[in-house]
C-alpha cells in the first residue's frame, strides 16, 4: 500500500506538471495507474481472504483466491509496459539499439503470455500446493525473463548515456549522471525482486512466500516509469544550472498554469573579496522530453 500511495502522488505530480504531454504519453501514465489500481484492489482482497476471513484456518493460506490474477498476470503486464517505455527511450537515443529493444519486447510478451497461463492454471487448481508444479515453467519465464530484460535495459542505457556524455557540455554531465543513476537503480531493484521470487519458490517449495516480492515487483515497475517521467521536473529545476559544491542555496517556485520552475543558485563564480554572484533561470516543464529528460516538448 505504501508503494501504491507513492504512485498516487507521482500521478498527481505528473498531472500538475505536464499538462501538455502527448496524448499517448498521458494514456500510458493513466493506463499503468489503472492496472496497478486493479492489482492493488485484488491484493487487498487476497489479504482479507487469507488473514481475516480465514483467520486461524491454515487452509485459507493455501487458497490461491485472486492472487493468480494480480501477481503473475497483472504483474507481467506492468513489467511489459515499463520495459516497453524503456525500449522507446532507447530507440529515441539511438536507432541502432533496435535489436536489443526487439529482444526485450519479445521477453516482455513472453512474460505476459506466461502470466495469463499462470493465472488460468492457478485459478483452476485453487491451491498453491496443487498449482506450484504446473505453473513453475511460467514463473521462470516471467521472473527470470524480467530480470534479464531489466539488466539489458540498464546496461544499454548506461552505455549510451556515458557515450553521449563525452559529446556534451560539462553542464549536462550532472543531468546525465542523475538519469544513469535512476536507470540503474530502478532496473537493478526490479531484477533483484524478480530473482528473489524465483529463489523463494525453488528454495522453499510448497509455500507462498514467493508472493511477497512478486506483489511488490509490479509496483516497482509502475513507480519507476512515473519516476523517469517526473524526473524532468527535477532536471528543469536544478540540473540545467549546476549547484556549486561550496554551500549552494536554492529557491524554487511552481505554477499550475505555466508549469515553470525558477531556480537561483548562489555560487562564487567570480570572487572579489568575500562577495559572490547569483545566477537565476526559469525553465518550462513543457520543454522537457521523456527520452532524455530535457530539451523538447513531448509531441511524438
Amino acid at each position: 500500500m505504501h508503494l501504491f500511495g507513492i504512485l498516487c502522488c507521482q500521478v498527481y505530480m505528473y498531472h500538475l506538471s505536464f499538462p501538455d504531454d502527448a496524448k499517448h504519453i498521458k494514456a500510458l501514465v493513466y493506463g499503468i495507474f489503472t492496472v496497478d489500481l486493479a492489482a492493488t484492489v485484488m491484493a487487498m482482497a487476497d489479504m482479507y481472504h487469507w488473514f481475516a476471513a480465514g483467520f486461524g484456518n491454515l487452509l485459507f493460506v493455501d487458497d490461491v483466491y485472486l492472487s493468480a490474477f494480480d501477481t503473475p498476470m497483472l504483474g507481467a503486464v506492468l513489467a511489459a509496459i515499463a520495459q516497453g517505455f524503456y525500449c522507446y527511450r532507447l530507440l529515441k537515443l539511438k536507432k541502432n539499439t533496435w535489436p536489443i529493444c526487439v529482444l526485450v519486447i519479445l521477453i516482455a510478451l513472453a512474460g505476459v503470455t506466461a502470466g495469463v497461463y499462470g493465472a488460468i492454471v492457478g485459478h483452476q487448481e485453487k491451491t498453491f500446493s496443487r498449482a506450484a508444479k504446473k505453473t513453475l515453467p511460467a514463473i521462470y519465464v516471467i521472473y527470470v525473463g524480467s530480470a534479464a530484460a531489466d539488466v539489458l535495459i540498464a546496461v544499454t542505457m548506461t552505455a549510451l548515456l556515458l557515450h553521449s556524455r563525452q559529446k556534451t557540455h560539462k553542464q549536462s554531465h550532472y543531468m546525465i549522471k542523475r538519469i544513469i543513476n535512476l536507470t540503474v537503480e530502478t532496473n537493478l531493484l526490479s531484477s533483484f525482486l524478480a530473482l528473489l521470487t524465483v529463489i523463494l519458490l525453488v528454495a522453499i517449495p510448497n509455500t507462498n512466500y514467493f508472493t511477497c516480492p512478486s506483489m511488490i515487483l509490479g509496483k516497482i515497475y509502475s513507480n519507476s516509469l512515473l519516476l523517469m517521467l517526473n524526473n524532468r521536473a527535477y532536471l528543469s529545476a536544478g540540473a540545467l544550472t549546476i549547484p556549486s559544491a561550496s554551500n549552494p542555496s536554492s529557491s524554487g517556485s511552481t505554477s499550475r498554469g505555466t508549469s515553470t520552475f525558477k531556480m537561483s543558485w548562489h555560487a562564487p563564480s567570480k570572487s572579489f573579496g568575500n562577495t559572490t554572484t547569483a545566477t537565476s533561470q526559469t525553465y518550462s516543464l513543457r520543454d522537457m522530453d521523456p527520452k532524455y529528460g530535457v530539451s523538447k516538448p513531448i509531441a511524438m
